[in-house]
């Protein structure tokens, strides 16, 4: 689980929390809870206690006080195929975890705080009693009232379907635009919520919006223009276009850059170890200093796919160098008004003002549930286009076309990149490709401070969808499921097409299950070994978790993450459904379980027994100290303090280091996963490296 794939649900000045789930969530919609202000008072609420789940209605509202309890449950009786929406109202900031019969975990909401509604949504896949638990963030105090708005069959005609799947989003909170493209038009476009709050726009087919990371298959549209122009060429050592970059030792390409793959640090994830928070500016200028400082390359080039936004912030700026223009104009005269997308363009200031664009919003934990957000500075090349959903079709249909660039350009954005060792990646150059049912799937996904979209496009069938939103909490799995919604029948033919060819392999298998003992479930002696404290070996980084059994039931929780109840799928497997996350657990002949094996997101990440131990007080003294970074030209305090650890830096909160095992701790902090300490020849610790997936080992030497 690496930041590629966990997705951030709440950012404070202490730390960032993140959340696993797929139904992260989002904000209230006034018009949508009709529970009187009073509500918030409750002076005579009755509890929902965590042993017996109150029953609750649609339609009719309960109240309730935290008064130092942590669990309040209630359940709901429903049929099968049922889309369930309703919303808490918040005197004290509440977490909504929905679980099906089965105590499975189906979502986890928590998006803005008191003041504001938490909305949570469900569907359900069998008859029965589903659950839904209140608990108070930081075992908070106050009360709440939880009302479910709508209970309805799971729609089956697309536009309706799209309406119950954006519900989270519409009314007078911060909203969206929807459109897909079918047989090589815009087929359906369908805008909700606010574009701005506070004046009480709406969003429209034609508002304005930021599609963050997106924009990097147009800087790589436009490095291949200038390619044809003879002025470059993707396989250029980057140091002949900006020369005060250093050398260290190897070339780095433009090319490497455009696909992940050049060992560069992560502008994005470094500068904030220096203190630095997403909406302070900086200028473009910037990552050639962050290069400039960093002592070598994290990887060979091309050894690795890590994502990276240093190299596009450098790749607008080689833009500006070999065509003599600011990156805006030549992005407006050679990419966008050839294809007409005159609604387009590229912010270059931070707080540019945007004709007819939408505000961006973060929830926070107070007030109405959101506040105004300003966007990333200097990220023109990695981000910054402000487009409209009509001009994204018409970039989406050039893949079909051609029109600009021409086939060989659109060839080689479409064409995965392959690493030194024959490994194919899934990145092309500013673009994934990937598959969806068997059809294949050119597809980003954008993030902003507040910003949010997804655009995919299916080349067999020519269609696609793009979804803008300007709300943090947008959940960007939304684009898949819409696909699927439209375009059904041809993903459905797809998978069956695949099922056919696949039947050896089936069998295949069916005969391995036999072998391991079958889909059985995992033996009370099994359960009980696979508790304890894990750590996880993720791409650049660590992670601890805890797996507990509590009445023969198992939980997962990462650290700073939600607990989650996990299903038993075999003698030696669980999985966590919501968070599209499995586990393998390699077994010793005695029963033990030292070694497991973590799937999500297409990869597998190796697991192993964290051996924690506790640290005496003089133990915890070694650590003490001052510590200076050259290359972020910054300093670290760390007090020994209450049995523990705490990070200080002059621009941060107190950061709690948690001790993992030997010399290394981790965060709740999502830029400092892993902090693995050093010492010389005699024991004395020298230092401590940082890693956090995309930014890996700076170094803070002891002072």
């Amino acid at each position: 689980m690496n930041t590629r794939y966990i997705r951030q649900i709440r950012a404070t000045p202490r730390a960032t929390r993140l959340a696993i789930s797929r139904a992260t969530t989002q904000a209230a919609s006034r018009g949508a809870l009709a529970l009187a202000a009073a509500t918030l008072a409750l002076a005579s609420a009755v509890p929902a206690s965590a042993q017996t789940p109150r029953p609750i209605q649609p339609g009719q509202p309960a109240r309730a006080q935290f008064a130092g309890d942590s669990l309040h449950r209630y359940s709901i009786d429903l049929g099968e195929g049922m889309f369930v929406y309703g919303e808490v109202r918040q005197a004290v900031d509440v977490v909504v975890t929905v679980k099906d019969p089965t105590g499975a975990t189906l979502g986890v909401f928590d998006g803005p705080g008191r003041g504001a509604a938490e909305p949570f949504q469900f569907e359900t896949d069998s008859a029965g009693e589903y659950a839904i638990e209140l608990a108070p963030f930081e075992d908070g105090r106050g009360g709440y009232g939880i009302r479910i708005l709508t209970v309805e069959p799971v729609a089956t005609d697309p536009e309706a379907r799209v309406g119950q799947l954006i519900r989270m989003y519409d009314g007078d909170r911060p909203g969206g635009v929807i459109g897909v493209v079918e047989d090589g038009r815009l087929a359906f476009v369908r805008a909700y919520g606010m574009a701005n709050v506070v004046h009480g726009v709406p969003w429209e087919a034609g508002t304005v919006s930021n599609i963050g990371s997106v924009t990097k298959q147009f800087t790589a549209m436009a490095l291949l223009l200038l390619e044809a122009d003879g002025l470059l060429h993707l396989d250029d050592d980057v140091r002949e276009h900006i020369p005060e970059l250093p050398d260290f030792g190897t070339p780095v390409t433009l090319r490497q850059f455009l696909n992940h793959t050049s060992g560069y640090r992560e502008i994005y994830n470094l500068l904030p170890l220096a203190g630095f928070r997403g909406e302070d500016s900086f200028e473009r200028e910037k990552a050639i200093q962050v290069v400039q400082r960093q002592p070598t390359l994290q990887t060979p080039p091309n050894t690795e796919w890590n994502y990276n936004n240093t190299g596009y912030i450098l790749l607008s700026l080689i833009v500006e160098r070999v065509s003599g223009q600011s990156f805006a104009d030549f992005m407006r005269e050679r990419v966008f008004e050839p294809l007409g997308m005159r609604d387009t363009r590229v912010k270059m200031v931070q707080g540019e003002v945007i004709p007819g664009s939408a505000q961006g919003y973060v929830p926070v934990k107070t007030g109405m549930g959101y506040r105004t957000a300003r966007d990333l500075p200097a990220s023109a090349g990695a981000g910054g286009i402000y487009t409209t959903v009509d001009d994204l079709a018409r970039w989406m249909l050039n893949y079909r076309d051609a029109a600009l660039g021409g086939p060989d350009a659109v060839r080689a954005i479409a064409t995965p990149a392959v690493l030194e060792n024959g490994d194919t990646t899934t990145y092309g150059l500013g673009l994934g490709i990937g598959e969806l049912s068997g059809r294949v799937v050119y597809a980003h996904t954008g993030g902003d401070v507040a910003h949010r979209a997804y655009l995919g496009y299916f080349p067999e069938l020519e269609a696609g969808v793009v979804v803008m939103s300007n709300n943090a909490s947008f959940d960007l799995g939304l684009g898949v499921r819409i696909a699927r919604v439209f375009l059904a029948e041809e993903l459905e033919a797809a998978e069956d097409e695949d099922e056919g060819a696949g039947e050896g392999e089936a069998a295949d298998e069916e005969a391995a299950e036999e072998e391991d003992g079958g889909e059985g479930g995992m033996s009370p002696e099994r359960v009980a070994a696979i508790a304890g404290a894990w750590v996880i070996s993720a791409p650049g980084t660590k992670l601890d978790a805890d797996i507990t059994v509590e009445d023969g039931r198992i939980f997962f929780q990462a650290v700073a993450q939600p607990r989650l109840e996990v299903s038993v799928t075999s003698d030696s497997t669980i999985s966590i459904a919501v968070a599209q996350a499995a586990f393998t657990f390699h077994f010793e002949a005695d029963g033990s379980a030292v070694a497991a094996t973590l799937h999500q997101g297409g990869l597998d990440m190796p697991m192993r027994r964290s051996e924690k131990e506790d640290l005496t007080e003089a133990a915890l003294a070694e650590f003490a100290g001052r510590y200076f970074s050259e290359e972020l030209e910054t300093f670290y305090e760390i007090e020994a303090k209450d049995g523990g650890l705490a990070l200080l830096h002059i621009d941060m909160e107190p950061v709690e280091l948690r001790h993992r095992e030997g010399d290394e701790f981790t965060t709740a902090v999502i830029f400092m996963a892993s902090v693995e300490f050093e010492r010389d020849d005699e024991g004395r610790i020298t230092g401590f490296r940082v890693s956090n997936g995309r930014t890996r080992g700076v170094w803070f030497g002891k002072t």
